[in-house]
């Protein structure tokens, strides 16, 4: 049993008491009424367990010459609006990159050669190019991206793309992100 059913089944158990109380007495059987201040003590009992079985939680509580306080805090309704962000922002990570910058980002930030191949249609200069668009990645060329195509467009041959292009501190932080979803 959680512990909102347990609060919800203990609010109800002290709102029967209590309405028993209150219709015993004019029935007659009740022969020593409650005062002014238990009253009062049983309505401040009933409120913090309506409220503990509620959505709402109490994070505070002051008694003083001014009377009770109590602040209340919407925890399950935050946590459910916290869960709903988290998810849209790992969907909106997921589908950022394709699958295609995806393993260009990866292999950039991994040890050794990133061995790639330009082809004729240039979608491995699209895909660097939006990727560098994102702040993801970064020529080392001084002629830029269009170095690649120069040295190994029509080649059709693997080689390092590591020395055209480096991944960048925005690029790690995003693989991390993603990684850790």
């Amino acid at each position: 049993m959680t512990m909102r059913r347990i609060s919800a089944a203990f609010a109800v158990l002290l709102t029967v008491a209590y309405l028993a109380y209150l219709v015993a007495i004019p029935l007659g059987l009740v022969t020593r009424r409650l005062e002014v201040h238990e009253v009062a003590l049983a309505a401040g009992l009933l409120a913090g367990v309506y409220f503990a079985a509620a959505q709402y939680s109490i994070t505070d509580v002051t008694i003083g010459a001014g009377g009770v306080t109590a602040r209340l805090d919407r925890a399950e309704a935050k946590q459910r609006v916290l869960e709903s962000d988290l998810r849209a922002i790992q969907v909106a990570l997921g589908g950022l990159v394709t699958k295609y910058e995806w393993g260009h980002l990866r292999g950039l930030a991994a040890e050794g050669p990133m061995i790639a191949r330009s082809r004729e249609d240039r979608k491995l200069q699209q895909e660097l190019e939006r990727l560098d668009a994102m702040g993801f990645v970064e020529p080392l060329d001084p002629r830029g991206l269009n170095a690649i195509w120069d040295d190994h467009g029509h080649t059709g041959r693997d080689f390092d793309l590591k020395p055209y292009v480096a991944i960048t501190d925005a690029g790690r932080e995003y693989l991390r992100l993603r990684e850790s979803l």
